[in-house]
């Protein structure tokens, strides 16, 4: 319990050392460098909370992460669905998807600048596999949050209000293709869309999957206004993620294969087999 006032006052001191800073640069080391410490304080409430579930009855984010897990695991049990399909048609070259291993369970750490919400640091996983620079999707719940980055042995996270933020997405039942782009909080543009495509205000927008950044068909948010460009279509769409409270995460490592991806391993093979 000292431990714990110990590290609340140390917080509290710093952070309002922080205050009368102005230059971002000295706000980003702060938020480096203060890290350990919020891992150390993480840590400690994470084992409080634990000991005192075991004991009492489930807390309602006990119950809320519980939901979500079944909410991820119907998206997972299409995937699988599509694999044991693809399966019958050439069993040795599509694996298992392993969801235990491959959707991982996060939280945040702190915002890499207090003036920016978008930017965040998380939990860093002890994982060699995870790959610097490579780009992996954030589910809030069951929507898309937002993105994430290992850099020097550090997992940032860049939510949709970023327009650094950017994945592939499906537009309505046609699923026309488009990129998605951060704006605010509340909203993302859909850029790109084929200018001959018949898309609506109201229509629903999902991840693709095919960037290797998310898994397919998870929401992203519907359309709020069609803009025409000059070669092509852009939607905003208003976002379904809560992204000013980004306190759980889940973190897709790895995507599964995709059936275009199938394809064109198929067909390739059968060229060189025709020659």
């Amino acid at each position: 319990m000292m431990n714990r006032k110990l590290i609340f006052v140390i917080l509290i001191s710093l952070a309002s050392l922080l205050l009368f800073q102005k230059e971002e640069k000295f706000q980003e080391n702060f938020a480096f460098i203060s890290l350990p410490i919020k891992r150390v304080y993480l840590n400690i409430t994470n084992s409080i909370n634990g000991s005192i579930d075991k004991y009492i009855s489930q807390s309602d984010t006990v119950d809320n992460l519980k939901k979500e897990n079944i909410l991820l695991r119907k998206y997972l049990y299409n995937q699988k669905m599509t694999i044991n399909q693809l399966e019958d048609y050439s069993k040795s070259k599509v694996k298992k998807y392993d969801a235990n291993d491959n959707v991982l369970h996060i939280q945040t750490l702190s915002y890499k600048k207090l003036n920016d919400f978008s930017y965040i640091y998380l939990t860093n996983i002890d994982d060699s596999q995870l790959k610097d620079d490579k780009i992996y999707g954030l589910i809030q719940k069951n929507v898309a949050a937002g993105i994430a980055i290992k850099k020097d042995n550090r997992l940032e996270g860049i939510l949709l209000s970023n327009e650094k933020c950017q994945f592939s997405t499906f537009i309505g039942e046609k699923k026309m293709p488009g990129i998605a782009k951060g704006i605010d909080e509340k909203r993302m543009e859909i850029n790109f869309i084929p200018k001959w495509s018949k898309i609506t205000v109201g229509d629903k927008v999902v991840t693709s999957g095919l960037d290797n950044i998310f898994l397919a068909n998870i929401p992203v948010g519907v359309v709020s206004k069609v803009l025409t460009r000059s070669t092509y279509k852009t939607a905003i769409i208003n976002t379904y993620a809560n992204i000013l409270h980004p306190n759980y995460f889940y973190l897709v490592k790895k995507v599964p294969i995709q059936i275009n991806d199938i394809n064109e391993t198929l067909l390739k093979e059968s060229n060189i087999t025709s020659h």
